[in-house]
């Protein structure tokens, strides 16, 4: 199992590797590549003022130039033209070269496509006192740059630029920034140390409080987690939290709510179906064709309860697939309300049929059956005394919209968003115990969700309620 790391202690190691990268960075670029890039750029000077004494090869002003150039980069310049021999900064390398010398680097040169470049160790002469008439010679590290240019290659007499400079070592330099650099190194470090623990202040925290918040959300602690932050993903992470919160605890209340009513609904019809049992047992003379009646309803009331849990637990798991075919929702209207006949016969209800032409949809017909069974039974459960009931099936364009209309209590409007949940009941007091198992609604909107089909309600206190589903008309056979 890979081991947790705390955030603040993540933070700070990131910024240690970072502050590390940065230092090693400088080190190297400073340190090992400060040499090799001075050296580069020298020779890259030597080259381009070759190329400038080039262009004003035959000024008049050549010797003016060459002095500004050889004093601005400083370097030495000679220049050799036909037999004349021209030498600026007479102290440097090239002015002691001799005349075998400045040939061989000159056909090197032609050669070469016109340049040459010779790099050599310096190596410096010098006077012993105690030996008259004799010299030493002592290298001292440095690097004598000699840059050669060949121009009127096609001429009978060429000029021959010879630019010379010297490399020195820069050992002291590179000395002095790695002591340099150890200082930095500790500065930024006790900086980093000092960020880390304001960041673990001003971020780390808040973001522990909101986890510590949210861990209580499993021993049903609910508070809001309302407290002031300083940052956006901070805000928005306490927001997300806050509104889990709040549907954690919408759903345990559903819960309890959900425990409480089945229980409720299951417990009325298994007591009428003990009492009448327990009473035909004792009493003979009770074993009626009318008992026996209402032991059955009760058993089919039972039976439609449980039905409808295993529904829509499937339904919410997408454990029911969709036989989906073509079939006429019109004649599936008649269908359902033929199977109320002997129902409304007793509750004296009355169903109407509000259609002008029969037409084909495509769905899941047993599901689609369901669905208006529940919508019918929410319909008779909250007729009260109005006992009418009217579907109407409307065609506009393309779509057909079935309707379920009733005449009862209604239902406010800030109950309406909350009607399709499981088991919410606008108003216990007014629902009829007879018909359903309270979860219809719920059962309704997730078949209709998986059937992609457009639905919603209309409502007005003490005047009704209209459902409906709308979908798309299938054309010919």
């Amino acid at each position: 199992m890979k081991k947790t790391t705390r955030l603040q202690w993540k933070v700070l190691r990131y910024l240690f590797t970072y502050v590390i990268g940065i230092l090693f960075l400088l080190w190297f670029f400073q340190v090992i590549l400060l040499q090799p890039f001075y050296e580069f750029n020298k020779i890259n000077v030597v080259k381009e003022v070759a190329d400038k004494i080039e262009k004003y090869i035959d000024s008049n002003q050549l010797e003016e130039y060459v002095s500004s150039l050889s004093d601005q980069n400083d370097l030495c310049v000679r220049i050799i033209s036909e037999n004349d021999i021209s030498t600026r900064n007479a102290g440097c390398r090239i002015s002691q070269l001799p005349v075998d010398k400045l040939l061989e680097y000159a056909n090197l040169a032609i050669q070469n496509n016109g340049t040459y470049l010779s790099k050599s160790d310096l190596v410096e002469m010098q006077f012993v006192p105690d030996t008259l008439n004799t010299v030493t010679a002592k290298f001292n590290g440095d690097k004598n740059v000699i840059y050669t240019k060949v121009v009127n290659l096609e001429s009978d007499s060429p000029t021959i630029i010879m630019v010379n400079t010297r490399i020195s070592r820069v050992n002291a330099a590179t000395q002095a920034l790695s002591y340099q650099l150890l200082f930095i190194g500790i500065i930024v470090t006790l900086s980093a140390a000092i960020l880390a623990f304001f960041m673990a202040k001003k971020i780390v925290k808040p973001i522990a409080e909101i986890n510590e918040a949210s861990q209580n959300l499993s021993k049903g602690d609910y508070k809001h987690m309302t407290s002031q932050k300083d940052y956006l993903e901070v805000q928005e992470l306490n927001q997300t939290l806050t509104e889990a919160a709040q549907q954690v605890q919408k759903a345990d209340k559903a819960k309890r709510d959900l425990i409480a009513n089945v229980s409720h609904d299951l417990r009325t019809p298994l007591t009428m179906i003990t009492g009448y049992g327990e009473m035909m047992m004792d009493l003979p003379n009770e074993k009626t064709d009318e008992n026996i009646k209402v032991i059955v309803n009760e058993s089919k009331r039972l039976s439609i309860i449980v039905n409808d849990l295993l529904d829509l637990s499937k339904l919410a798991e997408n454990k029911i697939t969709l036989n989906l075919e073509k079939f006429d929702i019109t004649e599936c209207c008649r269908e359902v309300i033929k199977t109320y006949d002997q129902h409304l016969k007793q509750e004296r209800i009355v169903i109407e049929f509000d259609t002008t032409e029969d037409v084909n949809i495509v769905g899941d017909k047993h599901r689609i059956s369901q669905v208006l069974h529940n919508l019918i039974n929410n319909a008779i459960n909250y007729s009260d005394e109005n006992k009418r009931i009217i579907i109407h099936q409307r065609i506009e364009g393309e779509k057909v919209k079935i309707l379920v209309q009733d005449f009862g209590c209604g239902i406010a409007e800030s109950d309406l968003p909350l009607i399709w949940d499981r088991y919410y009941k606008v108003d216990k007091e007014h629902i009829r115990s007879n018909q359903g198992s309270g979860i219809g609604l719920a059962i309704v909107r997730e078949i209709l969700d998986l059937h992609h089909y457009t639905y919603g309600v209309e409502s007005k206190v003490n005047e009704g309620s209209i459902f409906y589903f709308e979908t798309t008309i299938e054309k010919g056979e």
